[in-house]
């Protein structure tokens, strides 16, 4: 008998194991969402696309399905193209304001799953293109502030970085590239820069300039110096570094 009730015991078991299995192999459904047309907005700022409901228009748009589809068209605004690929990118150089976008997909209905599915997925939304230098339309970034953090591998080690927006005729735009402009400073701790616009004008000697988005941005100083940094609500998140250097997350919170 005691051999005999373990051997009862896992014929009892791998019978509902069996049985479980075919119970989920029975329903081709679980586990499946019905499609309802969802895409991405996103801001391209150099090899980056980040996310984004505002963006700066001298920088290009990057539209981007979620899904995988048969057909595809998307409408932009008043623009009287139609496009027809999952991912395509625009430029606005000349456009101010919020404009529409609608993302139609179609593919063959799934009638077991979801009876009401007619093969046809719309969605829509709406982004805001707003100047980042040209006066008088100028809107300033939310980035503007100082943030305290630290690299989430030595989060003991904290320290405060600046993004500050500069506006002043005194500066040279041989040397700043504008007379208004974005400087990001502080990032490492205790940073000085090397920069001519860092010997010219002393309160940028602890900075460079950066690759703006409207709440995100990209530097490239050297290569130990460099990231992606994006703004969610208060939280300021950094991706530094590279692969040759080293890659490591810097997170700080809005003073």
């Amino acid at each position: 008998m005691k051999t005999i009730i373990p051997f009862l015991s896992l014929i009892i078991f791998s019978i509902f194991t069996i049985c479980a299995c075919h119970k989920k192999q029975d329903n081709p459904c679980e586990g499946l969402t019905k499609p309802y047309g969802q895409f991405l907005v996103k801001e391209l700022i150099g090899d980056t696309a980040f996310t984004a409901d505002t963006i700066f228009r001298d920088n290009y748009v990057q539209f981007q399905t979620t899904e995988s589809y048969e057909g595809i068209t998307w409408k932009v605004g008043s623009d009287p193209r139609i496009w027809t690929t999952p991912e395509f990118t625009l430029s606005f150089y000349t456009e101010l304001g919020t404009l529409p976008v609608t993302f139609t997909g179609t593919r063959q209905p799934n009638k077991v799953c979801f009876p009401n599915d007619n093969g046809t997925y719309t969605s829509s939304k709406h982004f805001t293109l707003v100047e980042q230098v040209q006066k008088p339309f100028v809107t300033i970034s939310p980035l503007v502030g100082r943030y305290k953090g630290y690299f989430t591998d030595n989060p003991a080690d904290t320290f405060t970085v600046r993004m500050e927006y500069f506006d002043s005729a005194k500066y040279d735009v041989s040397i700043t590239g504008s007379k208004n402009f974005y400087w990001f400073s502080n990032m490492t701790k205790g940073f000085v820069s090397t920069t001519n616009a860092a010997f010219a004008y002393p309160e940028l000697k602890n900075g460079f300039s950066i690759e703006m988005g409207y709440k995100s941005f990209v530097f490239n100083y050297d290569s130990y110096h460099q990231g992606k940094a994006w703004l969610s609500h208060d939280t300021l998140y950094i991706n530094y570094g590279d692969n040759l250097v080293g890659r490591k997350k810097f997170i700080a919170k809005r003073l």
